[in-house]
């Protein structure tokens, strides 16, 4: 009987072993396929490798793809995106202001500033909405430095400032103004 009591415990032992084994195992993969989850959604392209095209065609194309979510009809440009210097490092840095308006659809401004929030948080920006005395989203992160979305009496408005990038603005408005 002593002999049986052995062995059963004998193989609880190792059964309990094998167990705190494949707990270890799952748990150490489990953490691996974390971290490689956070560092893969994480990774971040350095501002210093877009070029000042790529930073202005992002920004534009960020509030363009903003007001296509929306009932909005007849959206233009208020004028071609602007150059500018980066934080006033004259010379060094550029970045990029641009506004897209449309006259306001007969409609739920504030179900639309949630429209236009819900997708600028999808785009990795952090994003705040103040409600009075008129619906305004404002953000910034993600693929923009910062963005608005206003829903002012008889018009939609959206702007923005695209990512700080190396370059001269001078030299960037000559090229851009042919």
């Amino acid at each position: 009987m002593v002999s049986r009591i052995h062995s059963g415990l004998a193989a609880a032992n190792s059964s309990k072993s094998t167990l705190v084994t494949f707990r270890r195992r799952t748990a150490v993969a489990a953490a691996a396929v974390l971290v490689g989850s956070i560092l893969s959604c994480c990774e971040v392209t350095p501002t210093s490798s877009l070029s000042p095209a790529d930073a202005r065609d992002g920004l534009v194309k960020t509030i363009e793809d903003s007001a296509a979510k929306l009932d909005a009809r007849r959206w233009s440009r208020d004028h071609a995106p602007e150059v500018g210097d980066c934080d006033g490092q004259q010379g060094e840095r550029a970045n990029y202001t641009y506004g897209y308006g449309a006259p306001a659809p007969d409609g739920d401004r504030g179900a639309d500033a949630k429209i236009i929030a819900d997708y600028w948080t999808s785009l990795g920006m952090q994003v705040r909405v103040v409600d009075t005395p008129m619906y305004v989203v404002y953000a910034s992160g993600g693929p923009v430095e910062g963005l608005s979305f206003s829903t002012a009496p008889g018009d939609y408005y959206i702007a923005g400032t695209s990512l700080c990038v190396p370059g001269d603005a001078a030299e960037l408005r000559n090229v851009d103004n042919g």
